[in-house]
């Protein structure tokens, strides 16, 4: 089992570094060297050897656990469900997290957040030690997240399939009889295209096209429709006509793994994709709202909603 606790220590653990960097102070009006956090090299374009060395522990956790018997893998797979909801308690806390950024991160951001509470940080200093928490980092934290999560579900996803049906589901629980429905946004009389006209713009034109089918048919796309924006800002989004009744038919969780197939999003020049997870903390949680909307869902006086699209400076896309 060393190889299963080795995969699972690495797993949580987070190795940041203290670095020097030049950075713009505001007192000084100029850039200063400062100590920084980093966790670029625990990132999926960052140090390589991190991800091979997840990969690898991945496949020899899993010859770990083929010699389980029938009582003990049920019992490591609650484990890791702890861990998965950890990392789901870490959006949320992300996402609730608000305060005025000047320019970087507020000194005690990551005790904010509960970082060190829901998992190992040994280079972790006291707040006093005056680290800079800059955005660069903040940005490498959350993708080094989401490739820890994305290792986690692929070991879950091939651990449960070790199981045999008894064991899944229960022997006392008998299968219900029925046909499974698989639910997805529906939009109300107007709504798709009112959405449409307003995300356009985050969007290729060979993108923008899809749009409108998926929409309207759930006609899914050959590929995710890749968004030239921050994640929050879609997800706000479709939480917001959620909430207003504008998008029915399904329940949130369904919403999010559906945005999570037909959506990504675009990060430091690649594409990234949107984890049910993340998209939970702001979807199906009580984070507060998105600081920077892209649009806003107003009631009006006989009740009913409109969508008033907020205005940013965007690029736009359409002619790529």
């Amino acid at each position: 089992m060393k190889h299963l606790k080795k995969f699972i220590t690495h797993l949580q653990t987070f190795n940041l570094k203290v670095v020097p960097k030049k950075i713009y102070c505001p007192k000084s009006a100029g850039r200063e060297e400062v100590k920084v956090y980093e966790i670029t090299h625990e990132t999926s374009y960052g140090d390589v050897s991190f991800e091979n060395e997840l990969k690898l522990l991945t496949e020899t956790a899993l010859v770990d656990i083929l010699v389980l018997d029938d009582r003990r893998l049920p019992a490591i797979l609650e484990q890791l469900d702890l861990l998965e909801k950890r990392f789901q308690a870490f959006w949320v806390n992300f996402h609730s997290c608000r305060f005025d950024l000047d320019f970087n991160y507020p000194p005690d951001f990551l005790f904010q957040i509960s970082l060190p509470k829901l998992f190992p940080v040994p280079a972790l200093q006291p707040v006093c030690t005056g680290i800079v928490i800059d955005e660069q980092f903040v940005d490498d934290l959350t993708e080094s997240v989401r490739l820890r999560e994305a290792f986690l579900a692929d070991f879950i996803r091939q651990a449960r399939r070790l199981l045999t049906p008894e064991e899944e589901c229960g022997k006392s629980v008998q299968p219900v009889a029925g046909k499974p429905v698989l639910s997805y946004p529906h939009f109300t009389d107007g709504v798709a295209e009112k959405f449409t006209e307003v995300l356009k713009g985050y969007f290729t034109q060979a993108d923008q096209g899809q749009l409108l089918p998926l929409f309207l048919h759930n006609q899914a796309p050959a590929s995710p429709l890749l968004f030239h924006g921050n994640g929050k800002q879609l997800a706000d989004a479709f939480k917001q006509l959620y909430e207003a009744n504008l998008i029915v038919g399904c329940l949130k969780g369904e919403m999010e793994t559906w945005i999570a197939t037909h959506f990504a999003y675009v990060y430091r020049g690649q594409q990234k994709s949107l984890p049910p997870n993340y998209l939970g903390a702001i979807i199906s949680s009580n984070a507060k709202p998105c600081q920077s909307p892209i649009l806003d869902v107003r009631k009006q006086a006989d009740g009913s909603f409109t969508i008033v699209q907020v205005l940013r400076t965007q690029k736009n896309y359409s002619s790529y």
